[in-house]
């Protein structure tokens, strides 16, 4: 009998060991093995660099992102990053690498335009950042190039080198526990441009249902909302529940009606998630409170 709790506490704490060993953070070769550990990518915003320059390459300021800049107008690169470099402060720029141009490279990139400069991408979006996968590669030559993931705390979490970049695009994907604040990129020889490209983003676990089959026909309006949310549905709500990016439920309220007209003036501007349980079933959709 002793044997058998030995045993088993020696398994207990041995799993405790391998769980507390895991590495915070997950990394793929492929974007196919990405994406099926994402349980959600269409939460993943995408970004592929398309409505810029014609040019095959072109410098565009000290940074990339949605404002209007010197390669892309407004609006064409998705809110909630930003491509920029270690020497934006001092007037170092982006470069801006098209596409079947002399390059060779298979779609359009951003990257520092300066070689003692590393490219750097900031997550500004109000959606916490869990997952990245992009192409990486260097399409002036062929070396090392390290990438410095940092977290929210803004310490760093990990460093990885990838060997070889070259226009051959290099595949870098990962997830993570702590939410990510940057990465950066640099060749160690400052010898090389580290050009990113097909940049996906985002949280895959950002929308979550208990059930596959949703509740139909439900609307929410208006969204964005100021004050007062209104949810109609076909069939009686039995609850709803408001989370924050973060998973925190904000909001909850016991209903049993077909439509439900609920005040939410008290919570802070942001991007929250609705949920609504119906027969068992729940529906999640995305509001944004100003």
């Amino acid at each position: 009998m002793k044997k058998i709790v030995f045993l088993t506490l020696f398994i207990f704490l041995t799993t405790l060991s391998l769980v507390a060993q895991q590495d915070p953070i997950q990394f793929y070769t492929t974007l196919d093995a990405f994406f099926e550990a994402c349980p959600n990518p269409s939460s993943l915003t995408f970004e592929d660099f398309e409505g810029g320059p014609v040019d095959d390459f072109q410098k565009c300021g000290t940074a990339v992102s949605s404002l209007e800049g010197e390669c892309y107008p407004a609006g064409e690169i998705q809110e909630g990053v930003i491509f920029t470099n270690s020497g934006a402060s001092v007037g170092a720029t982006m470069l801006f690498v098209n596409s079947g141009s002399f390059f060779d490279i298979p779609n359009p990139g951003i990257s520092s335009n300066n070689f003692f400069s590393s490219t750097h991408v900031l997550f500004t979006g109000n959606i916490p950042v869990h997952n990245i996968a992009f192409d990486l590669y260097s399409p002036i030559g062929s070396g090392a190039i390290e990438m410095r993931v940092y977290g929210v705390s803004t310490e760093l979490l990990q460093t990885v080198t990838y060997d070889d970049a070259s226009n051959i695009a290099q595949f870098v994907g990962f997830s993570s526990v702590e939410a990510i604040e940057r990465i950066e990129l640099q060749n160690p020889g400052n010898t090389l441009i580290e050009t990113v490209s097909q940049f996906y983003f985002g949280d895959c676990e950002l929308v979550l249902s208990t059930t596959e089959v949703e509740p139909q026909n439900i609307s929410f309006f208006p969204n964005p909302v100021v004050d007062e949310l209104t949810i109609t549905s076909e069939e009686l709500q039995d609850r709803v529940g408001i989370f924050n990016v973060n998973g925190q439920e904000v909001f909850t309220h016991a209903a049993s009606s077909k439509s439900l007209s609920t005040d939410i003036s008290h919570l802070n501007p942001g991007v929250y998630l609705v949920k609504t349980y119906s027969m068992g079933r729940v529906k999640t959709a995305k509001i944004i409170k100003l």
